[in-house]
């Protein structure tokens, strides 16, 4: 099994005891960033692998899959004993996304459920959840939380203290104490725990920021194949302007807001269309950001995500609210800030601005090739890693490739490693 790119030796950064270090990215994957963070490791010599319990509808696949879908609640239970016995004694470094584990999938509640009626779990049931993090960390391995959002994020906090955030509008769906349960368990597990976006910083005291990852040069490739014909004309009278969104949570984004923003532009510059980015698959993303001129990522959370830094890939003029706190960590960052008060005038003002809007998507190809790029986050993870490992001396019993123990669940053996 290799999860080495090929052709790319293992650098000295990148050895661990005479050999590649071996890294697992799992359990949950939160905007494709498990396989993302493995591709950049690999790129640097890494053997790095990303696990998940299901391919979600965007169709991005990990390089092992253990279907969790569909089964009885003693056939999930299986599965995960199946993947964890297979992949225990083979990894130097666990990843854990989302405050997930072999053991754990995230909770959340469903909007508008008051805390009141959430039962807790039964005293065995809490005992046995994430019990592998004790496992792990008597057999020497070493652990890492890596979170990325409301599964963590403090909604009281960025209420009191922030004009404008994620939770601002959104209906609750996150669990007060289920934070402060995957808190706790990387307080005492984890050699390292990371956010994702800078507005997490307040509620992950312990965490350092790595930036989020991709491919830089498919989204890039995606543009130079596909230039959006007559460019100079493209502003909203004679030409038209696309306005890209996706409201993969309509409240935390402030979807109404950039609908609202859109038809007022519409009586000025008639050929202004929005085009509503929703449950397209990921290998589409690319073409389908290639006809876009300007993308509106979010306008209350604060900081950018993902889909702003493909789209800053693509050469596209980027709109996302921007904290006035964070933006000096990050000078060079080409997005334009919006918020919903002055979402209508930044828009308009990108609209009738073609040569602003080139201008911007070379600042932001630029900003993403150099900050986002899987082999710069990748180098930078690895860097993390290697202070985490010490000189190596750290580790527990003797690798051997997973799969080697015998009597696996048909539940794992179906996509894990050695069940083809």
């Amino acid at each position: 099994m290799s999860g080495r790119v090929p052709g790319a030796p293992a650098s000295g950064l990148a050895l661990y005891r005479g050999r590649p270090l071996r890294v697992l990215h799992g359990c949950y994957e939160i905007a494709g960033q498990g396989m993302m963070l493995a591709r950049g490791l690999a790129e640097h010599g890494c053997e790095a692998h990303s696990l998940a319990y299901r391919v979600d509808w965007d169709g991005r696949r990990p390089d092992f899959i253990v279907e969790l879908d569909g089964r009885t609640a003693a056939g999930k239970v299986a599965a995960r004993l199946g993947a964890f016995r297979r992949l225990l004694f083979h990894f130097d470094v666990y990843h854990f996304h989302f405050g997930t584990s072999f053991f754990s999938s995230p909770f959340f509640r469903e909007p508008g459920t008051p805390l009141s009626a959430l039962r807790p779990r039964s005293p065995l049931g809490e005992l046995l959840r994430q019990a592998d993090l004790a496992l792990l960390q008597a057999m020497g391995k070493r652990i890492v939380f890596h979170f990325h959002g409301c599964e963590v994020r403090s909604r009281k906090h960025m209420l009191a203290t922030h004009r404008l955030a994620t939770c601002t509008e959104c209906d609750p769906f996150c669990v007060p104490r289920e934070q402060e349960r995957v808190l706790a368990l990387a307080a005492r597990y984890a050699g390292r725990v990371f956010y994702s976006t800078l507005d997490l910083a307040e509620s992950v005291p312990r965490g350092a920021h790595l930036p989020l990852a991709i491919e830089a040069g498919r989204w890039e490739r995606a543009a130079l194949e596909r230039p959006l014909a007559d460019f100079d004309r493209r502003d909203g009278v004679r030409g038209p302007v696309v306005i890209a969104h996706a409201p993969t949570h309509r409240l935390i984004k402030g979807t109404k807001h950039v609908h609202e923003a859109v038809e007022r532009l519409r009586a000025e510059f008639p050929k202004v269309e929005l085009r509503m980015i929703e449950r397209l698959p990921w290998e589409a993303m690319p073409e389908f950001l290639s006809q876009c001129d300007i993308l509106v990522d979010q306008v209350m959370m604060g900081w950018y995500g993902l889909l702003a830094i493909e789209g800053m890939a693509e050469r596209r003029a980027v709109v996302a609210y921007m904290r006035d706190d964070l933006r000096p960590q990050y000078p060079d960052c080409p997005v334009v800030s919006a918020e919903p008060a002055t979402l209508h005038a930044v828009l308009r003002d990108l609209v009738r601005d073609p040569a602003r809007r080139a201008a911007l998507g070379e600042s932001g190809a630029r900003f993403a090739r150099e900050r986002h790029d899987t082999r710069v986050v990748g180098e930078r993870l690895l860097r993390a890693y290697r202070e985490m490992l010490g000189a190596g001396t750290q580790g527990g019993s003797r690798s051997r490739a997973p799969g080697a123990a015998g009597g696996e669940t048909g539940a794992a053996r179906e996509h894990a490693p050695g069940g083809a």
